[in-house]
């Protein structure tokens, strides 16, 4: 038999050199996420209607809108939004919900502190008081997120969760890694003047390369806007 190790470390040395291919970070943006999420919430409503027995199908429905929407709007990693507790992470404040992450539950170790919108608010509140309690073993943790086992959600499970909420909803699968691009890609086109900014949301300490990746399609989208109005002008 032939020794062929000899083509496996060439072709090894060759894809080591060939260049990487391009992230895709503009399948989708947090405002579509965001909508998925109120939309599952909606229908959970919906399906709910006036009963006091709702289905554990459709109070998990509602979860996971209130997860993917969440997540829309703080572009949380797996671990940090794993660790969410009603009551410590999670709190009142006044008549809002605010999240405060402390640095341990945070990658780059800063803490994080967001006041949710009223609206979303609204939302936290009928979770609480009509589909949390449906959820298996609810009353027994202060986990945010009640799996069917009787428990807190791991990070894979939450990790799942999303990605196959999102293939239903766009054929393709929004891993939590994504997501976060998803937030940047909002931004990017939304305001690309204070795009800086996302170190903050993210909980970077500077502005790193997922950044500065997200800074130079901004600058790229500004450029082909301007193109395009001045193609437009000179058809007129």
């Amino acid at each position: 038999m032939e020794d062929w190790s000899w083509l496996l470390a060439i072709t090894k040395r060759i894809a080591a050199a060939a260049p990487r291919r391009p992230k895709k970070l503009g399948l989708v943006t947090s405002d579509q996420l965001y909508l998925l999420g109120i939309e599952l919430m909606d229908t959970a409503v919906v399906k709910a209607g006036d009963s006091t027995t709702i289905s554990k199908a459709t109070a998990m429905q509602y979860r996971d809108g209130l997860l993917i929407a969440l997540l829309s709007v703080f572009a949380l990693r797996r671990r940090t939004v794993t660790a969410l507790k009603s009551g410590v992470q999670l709190f009142r404040s006044g008549n809002l919900w605010a999240l405060k992450i402390p640095p341990e539950d945070v990658k780059g170790k800063r803490a994080l502190d967001f006041t949710l919108s009223s609206r979303l608010c609204e939302r936290v509140d009928l979770y609480f008081n009509k589909f949390r309690p449906r959820l298996p073993g609810a009353s027994r943790h202060d986990g945010l997120w009640p799996s069917n086992k009787g428990g807190p959600m791991s990070g894979n499970a939450i990790y799942d969760t999303v990605c196959k909420r999102t293939e239903t909803a766009f054929g393709y699968r929004v891993n939590l890694h994504r997501l976060r691009h998803a937030a940047g890609t909002l931004w990017s086109i939304e305001d690309p003047e204070n795009l800086r900014g996302l170190k903050d949301l993210f909980g970077h300490a500077s502005f790193d390369k997922t950044t500065e990746a997200h800074f130079i399609i901004s600058q790229s989208r500004i450029a082909g806007r301007a193109l395009a109005k001045a193609i437009e002008a000179a058809a007129d």
